[in-house]
C-alpha cells in the first residue's frame, strides 16, 4: 500500500546552492528516520472533489496511529500582474470563514475520469473564470502544502502577465461562484498581507513570493516573456 494518498511529493530535488542542499540532505535523512507506512485506509465519505478518510499507519519504531486525511487532487494560484504594477485580486464570501476574503484568483485542478487536470491548464482557465483576463505569459514561480497535517491538497503559483481582456467566449465562474475584481498596487498588496488585511493563507504566500522576486530584479513589473 502507498505510504500517502498524496499525488505530489515533497521536493528533494537539488538547487546547485551548497546551503540549501545541505537542508535538503537533512530532509532526505528524515524521510527515511521518520517515515509512516500506511496499512489500512478507510475512506468516509467521498465528495464532489475530496475524500475524507482514516488512514491507520505504522512508524518505524512500531507505533501505530490513525490519521484524519483529506485526499484533494490539487490546485492552482495565480498572481495576475498588470503592465502597470498592479495585482488583479478577487474578492467573494467563504462561508467557514464567515464573511468576505480578498484573495488572489485560484481553483482546484479538475478530474475528469480519474485524470488530474495539468496545474498550466488550470491556472489560464482559473484566471479566465474569476477576472475575464487571459495571460500571453504564465509562469510557474513557487508552490506548497496548504494543510499539511491533514490534506494531500498541494497548490502551485504562477505568475500572469501580458494580460489581455477575454473577448466573448470568455470562461465564466461556477454559478455558485460571486465574484468582484480589484486592482491593486503589488506594493499595496504586500502592506495588506502584512498588516492583516488579506488574511487568505495562499494569497499572503502568493504576494509574499511575487514581492520577492519584484524586488530581487528592482523593478516594479517582471519583463513579458511567452509561454512556448
Amino acid at each position: 500500500m502507498p505510504d500517502s494518498p498524496a499525488g505530489h511529493k515533497p521536493n528533494r530535488a537539488p538547487t546547485g546552492q551548497e546551503r540549501l542542499d545541505s537542508i535538503l540532505d537533512a530532509l532526505r535523512e528524515a524521510d527515511a528516520a521518520l517515515g509512516e507506512q500506511v496499512v489500512e485506509r478507510r475512506p468516509l465519505h467521498t465528495g464532489r472533489y475530496m475524500v475524507f478518510e482514516v488512514d491507520r499507519v505504522v512508524r518505524g519504531d512500531g507505533a501505530e496511529f490513525s490519521r484524519d486525511i483529506v485526499v484533494h487532487p490539487g490546485a492552482v494560484v495565480v498572481a495576475p500582474l498588470d503592465a502597470e504594477g498592479r495585482l488583479l485580486l478577487v474578492t467573494q464570501f467563504r462561508l467557514p470563514a464567515g464573511g468576505t476574503l480578498l484573495e488572489l484568483p485560484a481553483g482546484t485542478l479538475d478530474v475528469h475520469d480519474g485524470t488530474v487536470e495539468e496545474p498550466l491548464v488550470a491556472a489560464h482557465r482559473e484566471l479566465e473564470e474569476e477576472t475575464g483576463y487571459r495571460a500571453g505569459s504564465m509562469e510557474r514561480i513557487g508552490g506548497f502544502w496548504s494543510a499539511p497535517g491533514f490534506s494531500t491538497e498541494y497548490l502551485t503559483l504562477y505568475l500572469a502577465t501580458d494580460l489581455r481582456p477575454a473577448d466573448g467566449d470568455r470562461l465564466r465562474p461556477d454559478d455558485e461562484e460571486d465574484l468582484r475584481l480589484s486592482r491593486i498596487p503589488w506594493r499595496d498588496a504586500v502592506a495588506a498581507a502584512e498588516a492583516g488585511v488579506i488574511e487568505d493563507a495562499k494569497s499572503i504566500a502568493g504576494i509574499l513570493l511575487l514581492a520577492r522576486r519584484l524586488e530581487g530584479a528592482g523593478r516594479s513589473s517582471p519583463p513579458v516573456r511567452r509561454q512556448p
